[in-house]
């Protein structure tokens, strides 16, 4: 997949002068997803934690284009909701035995083309995307 962005450590995203810490300085929103436009657009918001600092971006989306196939794996039901818009990593859903939840690659390694981009939440839920392209826009 192509994409204007990387993942490191499976919670920052690094893009240009960039890098923002999804795990603790920003809270997932909502997602838009498009059967006929074959997109989906992930919507995160600046966390209002005092622990943020101020020039943290406001907000960020990631816009996956010519998306082939999308899955989304439920939370833990007993869980309760408090932090369910925080993210737990940022990294490949692998469909083989061996892999148990997002899996995250070393900065050498390469994903391989059938992985799934995926996000695992803090109480479970799993958000998991094959696409052509992924763009991340940061919200000044």
């Amino acid at each position: 997949m192509n994409r204007n962005f990387e993942i490191v450590d499976g919670i920052y995203l690094v893009q240009e002068s960039h890098e923002l810490d999804l795990h603790n300085n920003f809270d997932f929103k909502d997602l838009d997803y498009s059967v006929e436009e074959r997109s989906l657009v992930l919507h995160w918001q600046r966390s209002n934690g005092g622990w943020v600092s101020f020039d943290t971006p406001k907000a960020l989306t990631i816009e996956f284009r010519g998306v082939s196939e999308f899955r989304f794996m439920p939370r833990d039901s007993e869980a309760p909701f408090t932090e369910d818009d925080c993210i737990n990593s940022f990294g490949y859903w692998v469909d083989e035995d061996w892999a148990e939840g997002v899996i995250m690659v070393e900065p050498e390694q390469k994903a391989e083309p059938q992985w799934l981009t995926a996000i695992g939440f803090m109480f479970g839920a799993i958000l998991a995307v094959q696409a052509e392209s992924a763009d991340a826009n940061v919200l000044a």
